[in-house]
């Protein structure tokens, strides 16, 4: 473990404080609720709280202090849209140091609770064997979870890097934010006059909406390496997956497009800001991808459509093979009749046997090649929609007798409930209906 003075450096003018915040990914989506129920035996029970407009839970993972001096309290905030970050609070108000980098990765009691965080939030001891293991998709949900893959592999953890905020001075030079109780952007950290729990509130806003940008711009550059990399194999489920990432990116800019802060100036640094990037890169990568999709699904279409034509020239060989057959019959029980004449029956039972016989063959055969089966894949799909309205059911009823949860989210959360009941039901219905007709 680094020492102390590894970390801090001692300098004259020192802030009183400073807030680190991480941005983490945990998958397409969250379900609060459930995710609340797991996370509470470990880290207690959370807090329901609006953030940016935003449903939130809100755990306390540690505290104490590094070193046996400095109080730090280490923080989570989990949203639906299956992100979140962490919070450090470090209390320098009795000390003369200071620091130029986060600290988050560098001491072993923050890297261990973050640890210990996505173990619990995964239930598991092993967050890297989990994006390869099997049934990690239904588990994950199990949890709360709507898994995200890239290429195949899960797609979670915490984005690169994170964001300082320093309480107490001010330098000189920097981008200017706000000129009452000055906020000053300065080499990538903020730097406030004095704490504002309001102004702190709206820089972690921001903090948060550049660190889901940054990590969805490293998942483009992940889904392009792994497309390049799959060369003609692209499979339906990576199409699937491709889809549900370009969904969740695409519902991100749109929303973060309106951000808007009535305490800090941030039209200076807006254009150079990662969301702007991951603007401007978004649609032409998301349409590079999609044509290499398009051109791969265009393969299997073409693959698709030689191997109906080898099969249409089986047919007509077939057919060709049995017009012979009848000609080389007919033949054959002709000069059977001259050779021996008298038995007549004996030419009409045979013409009919080879006339009437591979037909029916034949025709049996097309008719139950043609018809749809009732595969395994069908029950366990009826199977699946089945065990899903009956955790929804009990996620509703749970929900209904919760007094955890405030009555306004409550009322909200069951609204979204109860609509993703009725379109299960429906999508059940329609399964049986499909079943019972084949």
């Amino acid at each position: 473990m680094l020492r102390l003075l590894d970390i801090f450096n001692e300098k004259e003018t020192t802030p009183e404080s400073i807030v680190e915040i991480a941005v983490f990914s945990l998958g397409s989506e969250t379900d609060l609720f459930i995710l609340s129920g797991h996370l509470g035996k470990v880290f207690g029970n959370p807090a329901w709280e609006y953030f940016a407009s935003r449903r939130s839970l809100f755990f306390i993972l540690d505290e104490g202090k590094v070193a046996d001096e400095i109080p730090y309290k280490l923080t989570v905030r989990i949203f639906e849209d299956g992100g979140g970050f962490v919070r450090l609070y470090l209390d320098l108000s009795n000390h003369k140091f200071d620091l130029d980098k986060g600290i988050l990765w560098y001491r072993r009691e923050f890297s261990s609770a973050l640890t210990r965080f996505l173990e619990a939030v995964l239930e598991t001891a092993d967050p890297e064997a989990l994006k390869h293991a099997p049934g990690s998709d239904d588990a994950l949900r199990r949890l709360g979870l709507e898994p995200e893959r890239i290429g195949g592999e899960l797609d979670f953890g915490f984005a690169p890097g994170s964001r300082l905020i320093k309480v107490g001075q001010v330098p000189k030079d920097g981008r200017i934010l706000r000129l009452s109780n000055q906020v000053v952007l300065q080499d990538g950290v903020f730097f406030m006059k004095s704490a504002d729990e309001e102004v702190l509130t709206e820089l972690a806003r921001w903090c948060y909406r550049e660190g889901v940008s940054s990590w969805h711009l490293y998942s483009l550059r992940r889904w392009l390496e792994r497309i390049n990399e799959s060369a003609g194999s692209v499979s339906k489920g990576y199409t699937r997956d491709f889809a549900r990432f370009l969904r969740r990116v695409n519902r991100f800019i749109l929303r973060e497009r309106r951000f808007f802060s009535g305490l800090l100036d941030i039209s200076e640094i807006e254009p150079v800001s990662e969301f702007s990037l991951l603007a401007r890169d978004f649609d032409p990568t998301s349409k590079r991808l999609s044509e290499l999709f398009s051109s791969r699904q265009e393969e299997v279409v073409t693959a698709a459509l030689e191997a109906m034509e080898k099969l249409s020239v089986k047919q007509e060989r077939l057919f060709a093979a049995w017009v012979v057959l009848l000609g080389a019959a007919g033949l054959f029980f002709g000069i059977l009749e001259l050779l021996s004449p008298g038995h007549p029956w004996l030419w009409i039972v045979g013409s009919s046997i080879l006339i009437v016989l591979p037909l029916t063959a034949y025709l049996l055969w097309a008719r139950l090649s043609r018809r749809p089966v009732r595969s395994i894949g069908d029950e366990v799909k009826l199977v699946e929609l089945e065990r899903r309205v009956a955790v929804t059911q009990d996620s509703i009823s749970l929900l209904e007798r919760s007094e955890k949860v405030p009555d306004q989210m409550r009322e909200e959360l069951l609204v979204r409930r109860r609509r993703e009941l009725r379109r299960l039901e429906r999508l059940l219905e329609d399964e049986r209906a499909a079943l019972n007709n084949r």
